[in-house]
């Protein structure tokens, strides 16, 4: 029952006394509902800025190193300077800055928007995953380890991060099809890319920047991180598909329970079964795209550029495919643009998070006392805190080869001399940063990858927080296994 004039809810409620029934009037419990992101951002921003009143600044002595031209951290060179507050009236400022500063992120994801709007038009992806449902009906329980698997190939081999939000809506139609939620769609994908990214087999960006960092043979030590590598997609997989059959069961817990479905994700049942050509030529540029992109990954080392000019490219001749005409390939790829607007601001200010901890010069105070408090703990769990405060550091250091550049030189000597080898300690590196890449608001891939999706990120948080939990127990074991083993 609702109350015009208090705007409150109720609901009725009858006790029985003898003969008579009574009838009470009580409020509706509100149920709490997930802020949105920016919300979230704004609030860490400001906490943030409060903790440059109370945190000291302070900084290493950095230098070049010679052979490999890195610039790296010299280990006990750290020196306060007592607290460098940063302004609340400049908060407004730094949610520009940061606007400014993952601009190239930014113009990935608009582009990337609109490239993606008009392969949707041609319904190419719907129908190709309408077909393949049709073929994997029944089997779903095959479709998650399948992607898994998939996209931690591309994870561990070159590092896959901010690629990930270019296949996630292929994810998402293909779970929707199958009567599986999105979630389950974008976790196929993200998940299985961020599981490779961790065990990181190969990955030139983490392993391969720490280990030549902390003088380790490249890609060395590489049968024990498979083992990582398939624990990970173990858990990945029972998780997943624990989640995929409660929500069957109820599809109230859902975790996108109450949202609007996105009509773009979900195939028509009504529509011509049968693939046209014009949406098979689109298939084969979407996927002669993917190829492109995959080769300029590994061998000429693609970023943000190269990949937006490819996908623009991709769009437009996908529109002219599709017999658009000019204005209306601007019009479609304006529209996929202008909906990933608001998640770019989203980007944008997270980054405004690291710009106040730099300016007030916080961030290798952070990093040292996470070093002293490693070298403080027991010898029998050292390994552990290794792995714990590299974690820890990746929650203001969110870049994965920056955090190796602080970390390694910083925990090396501690790790020498508890007997720690440098192995295991690149170990506890990835696993510390690779863990956290789908939970932190402030990485942008993440970000990236939430906006082509359209999941909020208090959402999404719900889903992964667990599954964060149960890789952080593993990667305990997985440090105490390495220091049984002489890792």
């Amino acid at each position: 029952m609702y109350n015009k004039k208090t705007g409150l809810h109720f609901y009725k409620k009858e006790e029985k006394r003898g003969s008579r029934r009574k009838c009470i009037m009580k409020p509706k419990k509100k149920k709490f509902e997930t802020p949105h992101t920016l919300v979230i951002i704004v609030c860490l921003i400001i906490l943030a800025a409060v903790a440059t009143y109370f945190v000291p600044s302070g900084e290493f002595t950095r230098y070049e190193d010679p052979v490999s031209g890195r610039t790296v951290v010299e280990a006990g060179s750290y020196t306060s300077e007592g607290t460098n507050p940063v302004s609340p009236l400049r908060i407004p400022a730094v949610m520009y800055q940061g606007i400014l500063e993952a601009v190239d992120v930014i113009a990935f994801l608009m582009i990337i928007g609109g490239a993606f709007e008009l392969v949707n038009v041609s319904g190419a992806i719907l129908a190709l995953c309408r077909t393949a449902g049709r073929k994997l009906k029944g089997k779903e329980i095959f479709v998650v380890p399948m992607f898994l698997t998939l996209f931690a190939i591309f994870g561990t081999t070159m590092g896959m991060s901010n690629e990930v939000a270019i296949f996630v809506p292929i994810g998402i139609t293909m779970a929707l099809t199958l009567g599986l939620d999105k979630v389950t769609g974008m976790a196929m994908v993200a998940v299985g890319a961020a599981t490779g990214f961790t065990a990181g087999l190969m990955n030139p960006f983490t392993v391969g920047v720490a280990q030549d960092i902390a003088g380790v043979p490249l890609f060395s030590g590489m049968g024990f991180r498979a083992i990582l590598l398939v624990a990970m997609l173990v858990i990945d997989t029972i998780y997943i598909i624990a989640y995929e059959r409660r929500i069957k069961k109820h599809p109230e817990k859902s975790i996108l329970a109450g949202l609007p479905d996105e009509k773009e994700f979900i195939a028509d049942e009504g529509a011509d079964e049968k693939i046209t050509g014009r949406q098979t030529a689109v298939l084969i540029v979407l996927f002669g795209t993917l190829a492109i992109l995959i080769y300029g990954l590994l061998i000429y080392q693609w970023y943000f550029e190269e990949m937006a000019a490819l996908f623009l490219t991709m769009g437009i001749i996908c529109g002219f495919i599709s017999g658009l005409s000019p204005s209306k390939i601007a019009t479609t790829f304006t529209a996929g643009a202008k909906g990933l607007a608001g998640s770019a601001l989203t980007v944008g200010f997270a980054r405004g998070i690291i710009i106040i901890l730099e300016d007030a010069m916080i961030i290798d105070t952070i990093s040292n006392a996470v070093a002293v408090a490693v070298n403080s703990l027991p010898a029998s769990v050292q390994s552990i805190g290794f792995f714990l405060a590299q974690t820890a550091t990746s929650f203001v250091i969110t870049s994965g080869s920056g955090m190796a550049a602080v970390t390694i030189p910083l925990m090396s000597p501690v790790a020498d001399l508890i007997g720690l080898s440098r192995q295991s300690l690149v170990l506890a590196y990835q696993m510390g940063d690779g863990f956290s890449n789908l939970l932190l608001p402030t990485t942008s891939s993440l970000l990236g990858t939430l906006a082509v999706s359209k999941v909020p990120y208090g959402r999404w948080v719900k889903f992964m927080f667990p599954l964060f939990l149960i890789w952080t127990v593993l990667g305990c074991i997985m440090m105490a296994l390495a220091v049984a083993i002489g890792y």
